[in-house]
């Protein structure tokens, strides 16, 4: 059974309903359309300052990177200069104390011996010290050779 009452009402709840809808459909279109315009300001404004911020970072980096890379190239061309002229100032440093050292030890060893070397185009020359040194010829081996012998104090 079917009366005309249920019908009516219904009809007017769909109406309403409806009109309900209609209204959060234009509720929400605005609320899309605002949260669009929106959303599209914030996306531009993000652009706007990466875009800038990226500029400014790369004109730093460039003129720190610049500054370095001249420091770098000077380093490289002094560089193997100063580090070979350092070795071999070690190096002749070393050999000038070694040669030093070995004279050193050698003219007093020699003087405390009684010995006296003296160098001549012709050779070397060894002069003995009568007060410390005498000549002797020795025995070595079954053999006579001629020594020095050296009187301690």
């Amino acid at each position: 059974m079917k009366t005309g009452k249920p019908t009516r009402l219904s009809e007017k709840l769909n109406a309403e309903l409806d009109g309900i809808r209609q209204e959060h459909v234009a509720s929400i279109s605005s609320q899309l359309k605002s949260f669009r315009i929106d959303l599209k300001n914030i996306v531009g404004a993000a652009q706007h300052t990466i875009a800038s911020d990226t500029r400014r970072f790369q004109t730093e980096t460039t003129s720190i990177f610049e500054t370095q890379l001249s420091s770098i190239r000077l380093w490289l061309t002094i560089s193997p200069w100063l580090i070979t002229g350092t070795f071999l100032l070690g190096i002749v440093s070393m050999m000038a104390a070694s040669l030093l050292w070995t004279v050193h030890l050698t003219r007093s060893e020699l003087t405390e011996m009684g010995l006296t070397r003296i160098e001549r185009p012709e050779g070397t020359w060894l002069i003995l010290d009568p007060t410390k040194t005498r000549l002797r010829t020795c025995m070595m081996g079954g053999q006579h050779v001629t020594c020095i012998r050296i009187e301690e104090d």
